[in-house]
């Protein structure tokens, strides 16, 4: 990975490339940074050129970059949309504690306690809601379910194994949020793709998906 500056609207801005045995250049906003994907030996002209023709896109997206956690003493993470600060009280136990506003945590290995209890929330609330999905929407075996952590995707279903995957980072958004990538995980059970039938069926269980999706993509994964 190699990291530069670029000058947008005056402004100097940090970019990083990483070369990658590719087509054509991907350009994302990751962390707070611009991320780009290169086929090897493509010109930095090029590429500069690029994210100057979308310096708007991206600087829109890097103003509205809020990020999810900041895993240190009196720093904060967002669960389920709330913001609670993180206040270090070590023990030496792997443990988590909520009080109004405020997440204790009883060691000082604060991101693995506080991953280790998201993980635990968030699976909760994911089995919670795909037993009413198919108790009351669809006619399918309760799937085994996984959670991760992915860079660029929200969840997977391998339909082969009966398993649905989640990337941990939802935990971070509002709950409507999840419960749209739930529905689209389900949903591939019936139709591996991403077909008009497919989208024809999410509809069906929840009709302002599209406003969902769009709501999505402002945030990061």
């Amino acid at each position: 990975m190699e990291k530069h500056q670029i000058i947008l609207k005056s402004k100097p801005i940090e970019y990083q490339i990483t070369y990658k045995n590719m087509k054509n250049i991907r350009i994302k906003i990751e962390e707070g940074i611009i991320q780009v994907s290169a086929p090897y030996h493509t010109p930095i002209i090029y590429i500069e050129e690029l994210i100057i023709n979308n310096q708007d896109k991206l600087l829109a997206l890097l103003n509205q970059y809020i990020p999810y956690y900041q895993y240190n003493d009196q720093g904060f993470v967002y669960i389920f949309n709330q913001y609670y600060t993180i206040i270090e009280r070590d023990i030496g136990k792997n443990q988590c504690s909520f009080h109004d506003d405020k997440l204790y945590v009883y060691t000082s290995h604060i991101q693995k306690c506080i991953e280790d209890t998201l993980k635990d929330i968030l699976k909760n609330y994911i089995q919670e809601r795909i037993i009413y999905y198919l108790s009351y929407e669809y006619d399918l075996p309760m799937p085994i379910i996984q959670i991760k952590k992915y860079k660029g995707r929200w969840g997977s279903c391998y339909y082969k194994n009966n398993k649905v995957s989640f990337n941990l980072s939802l935990v971070h958004l509002s709950k409507d949020l999840i419960d749209y990538v739930i529905i689209h995980e389900l949903t591939h059970f019936l139709y591996p793709n991403h077909s008009k039938q497919f989208y024809r069926e999410i509809e069906k269980h929840m009709p302002d998906y599209k406003q969902r999706i769009q709501r999505l993509k402002e945030e990061h994964v």
